[in-house]
């Protein structure tokens, strides 16, 4: 299951763990997996505004 998630200055809980999230980077939404070491960071971190 894939969730949408527009904020990127929200944190990532521990329940996000192994889920597949599209972030949206302001153009089109990246898909990310959401591992262990990725919690406590922002979502924004991981879905890339530039080229």
């Amino acid at each position: 299951m894939s969730r949408k998630i527009w904020s990127r200055r929200s944190s990532i809980s521990p329940e996000f763990v192994d889920c597949s999230i599209l972030i949206y980077n302001g153009k089109t939404p990246v898909r990310c997996k959401i591992t262990e070491g990725k919690v406590g960071h922002k979502f924004g971190e991981f879905a890339f505004t530039r080229r």
